[in-house]
């Protein structure tokens, strides 16, 4: 994206009642249609696109979040936040131009899966859009763009705000642990933004709203592919 830069780099359910994705599509539907975010819907399209694009144990391993979302929809947030950051923190980092051939490339979640390998946007993404998924409301959910002091390079990670003028904490694939935001010192926040909203950051905290995140094409357009994907676009 351009002008705005974006930087580059680096409830359990009960078996035999409905198809798994069925179920798990109606109990987002009724939980969160206020969301301006694409849910993950696994459907019977979307299996075939992973199989087909990727092969059979990447479609083995979608199945794996679709499990994971169901299994921990009844948890609490900060137990989402663990099982999430964890699940994909556990998929090996490459960078855009080994994985895409491309400099600045944002995969979907399932894309993500499909080669089992992401670069920290694609980390940061699909943490978001899985939690959204799983009911946690994206006003307190961001996508961030930091620079990363030690590394000196751009990064991308997700925040999380318990409340809206409470200190956020950091989903990060650098490292395993969730940290409140002032204890990552070795991150200087840019900007950020949601379904909803953008904000340019102020500190490690605070960020001023600066529009909607509509201003962010890539945004948009990475979404419509996610729909796509999920043959709901």
């Amino acid at each position: 994206m351009r002008g705005i830069a974006v930087f580059g780099r680096s409830c359990r359910v009960l078996a035999g009642q409905l198809p798994a994705w069925g179920l798990a599509l109606g109990l987002m539907l009724a939980g969160w249609v206020a969301s301006q975010s694409q849910v993950l819907v696994f459907t019977p399209h979307l299996f075939r696109w992973v199989e087909q694009h990727y092969g059979a144990e990447a479609r083995r391993r979608v199945e794996r979040l679709q499990s994971l979302i169901e299994l921990h929809l009844g948890d609490s947030e900060r137990d989402k936040l663990r099982v999430v950051n964890r699940f994909f923190n556990q998929v090996r980092y490459d960078d855009d131009d080994t994985l895409w051939d491309q400099k600045d490339y944002w995969a979907t979640p399932f894309e993500v899966l499909g080669l089992n390998a992401a670069d920290c946007e694609d980390y940061a993404l699909s943490k978001y859009f899985t939690l959204v998924s799983m009911g946690v409301p994206e006003e307190r959910l961001r996508v961030t763009y930091v620079k990363a002091v030690e590394l000196g390079v751009a990064h991308m990670v997700l925040a999380y705000y318990p409340a809206p003028d409470a200190e956020p904490v950091i989903l990060d694939n650098l490292i395993d642990r969730i940290e409140p935001a002032t204890r990552r010192t070795d991150l200087v926040p840019v900007y950020s933004f949601n379904g909803a909203d953008l904000w340019l950051s102020v500190n490690r905290v605070e960020g001023k709203k600066v529009g909607g995140s509509s201003r962010i094409k890539r945004w948009q357009k990475f979404q419509k592919k996610l729909a796509q994907e999920m043959g709901e676009g």
